[in-house]
């Protein structure tokens, strides 16, 4: 799913995302996550390295950078951004030796991992990674239906 296959996930990700930031005042991991992992999610694998990544960004910026920087608000969520971006790179390089292949992870998805690290740190890692896949699943299938329209 590319072109405006992307426009229309990411679009109707944001308006979930919406209506479930306002009906349960849980916010999914940014607006674009639960978009632009429901054009992916038919790929379990692909979605368990995006959470990883996501995982192991928060835990490096959270244990390991805040210890030697002074991160809060923005700062903060550079350094997630950067982590998570940096992280993905890393695994660009691991490529021929770690069978996963990630080339597609690129472009918005990069940026991604450091939109999920950044909302595990507000709210929790459980209710992040669960409103998160929920919300995908769900774009995920209401583009299945679309396209079986």
């Amino acid at each position: 799913m590319f072109g405006s296959d992307l426009y229309i996930a990411l679009i109707l990700g944001v308006l979930l995302s919406l209506i479930f930031a306002e009906k349960t005042g849980i916010v999914p991991a940014g607006l674009v996550v639960p978009g632009y992992l429901g054009l992916v999610f038919n790929q379990p694998v692909f979605i368990l390295l995006v959470l990883l990544v996501s995982l192991l960004t928060y835990v490096i910026v959270k244990y390991g950078l805040s210890k030697f920087m002074i991160l809060y608000g923005r700062r903060k969520f550079a350094a997630m951004l950067i982590t998570g971006i940096v992280l993905k790179i890393a695994f660009d390089f691991l490529y021929p030796i770690v069978p996963f292949e990630i080339a597609k992870f690129r472009g918005i998805g990069i940026i991604v991992p450091g939109l999920i690290a950044n909302t595990i740190q507000k709210q929790g890692l459980t209710i992040t990674f669960g409103s998160t896949l929920l919300l995908s699943g769900a774009t995920f299938a209401i583009m299945f239906v679309y396209y079986l329209i």
